[in-house]
């Protein structure tokens, strides 16, 4: 709502007075950046991610599960690799002493939020997988994914 309310005031003193607010670029892109970032996680928890099941729909339901969980632990290796490289790229940005053009921002900063953003998103994977593999053994021959069972059992979020 800040960075609505920013936009909003920029086009307004931009129309009256020929000029905007300083840096509201950047402080859109950062906020967003900072906004998604750190939402990931609740949102991967919270099951609000489109999944397209078509081709796991025509596996059996243990074979599917299983595919499920190898695909999680994936990405779960895949994340942490990109983690580890933007934690190396926080010193690097540190040292080189970059700023953003016009506000003057560290970019250390802004690198920081996202390892954080993309930590607490590695957490909600692990979550998920410890979920489907609780829910594995409540299987039996229906037609019910662990997707669906970690659905179910959703965390919910205070946000």
């Amino acid at each position: 709502m800040l960075l609505s309310i920013t936009v909003c005031l920029h086009v307004v003193m931009r129309s009256i007075f020929n000029s905007g607010i300083l840096g509201v670029y950047e402080l859109v892109q950062y906020g967003m950046l900072t906004i998604v970032s750190l939402t990931l996680a609740e949102n991967e928890i919270s099951g609000g991610s489109i999944v397209v099941n078509f081709i796991l729909d025509k596996m059996k339901p243990r074979v599917a599960n299983v595919f499920s969980i190898f695909m999680y632990l994936l990405m779960i290796i895949g994340m942490s690799v990109l983690l580890y490289n933007q934690i190396g790229m926080v010193s690097q940005k540190y040292k080189n002493g970059n700023i953003t053009s016009v506000l003057g921002l560290p970019h250390w900063i802004l690198v920081i939020i996202m390892c954080i953003g993309l930590f607490f998103f590695i957490i909600a994977f692990i979550i998920r997988v410890y979920n489907m593999i609780s829910g594995h053994k409540h299987l039996v021959n229906i037609k019910t994914s662990l997707d669906e069972i970690a659905a179910s059992k959703q965390i919910t979020s205070e946000f």
